[in-house]
């Protein structure tokens, strides 16, 4: 039995209102199944500068705009994962950037505030990246239940240069995680060098589905962003894929699929790491 998992690309502007027209119309092309899991990419209803997303803050499950998102995954009756939105921090001047994930009831089960700030030097037209101007980084891992009639399979949260770091997507492991979410705004330059076989990496090192959702385009700000969103097997393979611009992919879940391939290599009873990661 399989259940669907999709990812909505995007090329986001700084008008929230305009990234949810963009987004509803996706959904509706993409005409989610009951329960289907959705993810948006890293910065999906505004993609802009700090005090953009200052503005546009809300508390954690508080405001106008999660109110919208939470009314999309009602109409859709799909599990909606907003890649990330700015959440009040309590801190003047400072925010998180947070996935979302929102039930087929419009209820706000889970969130995760990102952990790893892109502090860097790229080689594009921005040429400095930093996050943590704007930002507060996140202190917990988080995994969801996400329940289809098939059963419940738990599912971690990561956010773009989260990819980088190995250890989180094997603490989502050891905390149960059949599927990892990786919504990001990966730079053309970095996208372009690195975002397929880090994809690649977290999936088969940890043997789980990797859903991705990246931004994919020239933004009106100037940035590029690398598209290439995709769903990937526990076994590495790039189920379905998109290049640039606006779009979505779909590919079927399985969780037979999963137990084969760890049950043929069984990598988390043979890593002598593990008392790490607990």
């Amino acid at each position: 039995m399989t259940s669907d998992l999709s990812a909505l690309q995007l090329v986001s502007e700084r008008q929230p209102e305009r990234n949810l027209v963009a987004i509803s119309k996706l959904l509706a092309q993409l005409a989610p199944q009951p329960d289907q899991l959705v993810l948006l990419p890293e910065n999906a209803l505004c993609f802009a500068d700090k005090n953009s997303y200052l503005t546009l803050a809300e508390p954690l499950g508080k405001g106008a705009y999660q109110a919208k998102l939470a009314t999309l995954a009602t109409q859709y009756s799909c599990y909606l994962v907003c890649g990330s939105f700015p959440i009040k921090s309590g801190i003047d001047n400072k925010i998180y950037t947070t996935s979302l994930v929102f039930s087929p009831q419009g209820v706000l089960i889970s969130h995760y505030h990102k952990m790893h700030l892109f502090d860097a030097i790229v080689d594009d037209k921005q040429e400095t990246y930093k996050e943590s101007d704007t930002f507060i980084p996140g202190q917990s891992v988080q995994v969801f239940d996400w329940k289809t009639k098939q059963g419940s399979y738990k599912v971690g949260l990561a956010i773009c240069y989260d990819l980088r770091f190995p250890a989180l997507f094997q603490t989502l492991r050891a905390q149960g995680a059949d599927i990892l979410l990786l919504p990001a705004a990966f730079t053309q330059v970095t996208g372009k060098a690195h975002w397929l076989p880090l994809l690649q990496a977290r999936a088969i090192e940890n043997q789980c589905y990797v859903i991705a959702a990246n931004q994919g385009g020239t933004h009106l700000c100037g940035r590029q962003t690398y598209g290439h969103s995709m769903v990937i097997s526990p076994w590495g393979e790039v189920l379905d894929s998109l290049d640039m611009n606006e779009g979505f992919v779909s590919a079927p879940f399985s969780k037979t699929v999963i137990d084969e391939v760890r049950n043929s290599m069984p990598i988390v009873a043979h890593n002598r790491f593990i008392s790490v990661l607990k």
